[in-house]
C-alpha cells in the first residue's frame, strides 16, 4: 500500500498530502459495506468535501474502492439513492481496520460488513468472465430494510443477502422478500449468505 500511495496515486489524480489518503483509507476500511457519506467522512477527516471526493475517486481509479450504487424500479422516490463503498480487498480492508482473526467472535459486526465486501467482490470478478450484462448495486428502502447486492440482468433481479451469525433467523430474508415484491415477476430468486 505505501508502495501504491508513493508511486502510483500520482498517476491518476493530484494528492498533496498522501497521509490523508492513508487516513481516509483507515476510515473507509472501517466502513466497508456501509452507506458512503462523504460529507461525514469530510467532517471526520477535517477536510474538505472536494479533497474527500478526489481522494475516493483516486482510491477507485487504482481500484482500492468500489462503489455499488442503489438499486431501485423506475421512479421509487421512497428508497434512499446513496451508494455503498467496499474495500476490493477484504484482507486489506481487515488490516487497515486493525482486525485479527481471533476478533471474529468478538466483533462480528465489523467482520460482517467485511464478509459482505468479500462476497461482493468475489461475484463482480466472476461476472467479468461469465457474463458481461450483469449489473450490480444493492437495495435499500424507506424502512430501512436492505439487501447486499442485487444482481441484475436487464429487467432479471436476484438478490443476495450477507449474514455472519451463529443463527438464521426468519428476519434474515426480510430483504430479499421486500425486493420480491418490488419486482413482481421479474425477480428470478434470492440467497441468503450465511457465515456462522
Amino acid at each position: 500500500v505505501r508502495a501504491l500511495l508513493e508511486r502510483d496515486v500520482n498517476d491518476v489524480a493530484r494528492v498533496k498530502e498522501p497521509r490523508d489518503l492513508t487516513r481516509l483509507l483507515s476510515l473507509l476500511a472501517l466502513r466497508t459495506g456501509e452507506l458512503l457519506n462523504i460529507s461525514t467522512l469530510s467532517n471526520e477527516l477535517d477536510l474538505q468535501r472536494e479533497t474527500v471526493e478526489n481522494h475516493l475517486a483516486a482510491c477507485e481509479r487504482l481500484y482500492l474502492v468500489r462503489r455499488l450504487q442503489p438499486w431501485h424500479r423506475h421512479a421509487a422516490k421512497r428508497l434512499i439513492k446513496t451508494p455503498k463503498l467496499h474495500f476490493v480487498d477484504s484482507g486489506l480492508a481487515a488490516t487497515f481496520a486493525n482486525l485479527a482473526v481471533e476478533d471474529w467472535h468478538d466483533q462480528r459486526d465489523r467482520f460482517g460488513h467485511l464478509l459482505e465486501s468479500f462476497v461482493v467482490q468475489q461475484l463482480v470478478a466472476q461476472a467479468s468472465w461469465t457474463d458481461r450484462d450483469l449489473r450490480f448495486c444493492h437495495y435499500r428502502d424507506k424502512d430501512q430494510v436492505e439487501v447486499g447486492l442485487v444482481i441484475t440482468r436487464g429487467r432479471h433481479t436476484w438478490g443476495v443477502e450477507v449474514k455472519a451469525s451463529a443463527t438464521v433467523h426468519e428476519s434474515d430474508g426480510a430483504g430479499l422478500r421486500r425486493l420480491a415484491d418490488h419486482c413482481g415477476k421479474d425477480f428470478k430468486g434470492g440467497v441468503l449468505f450465511h457465515s456462522g
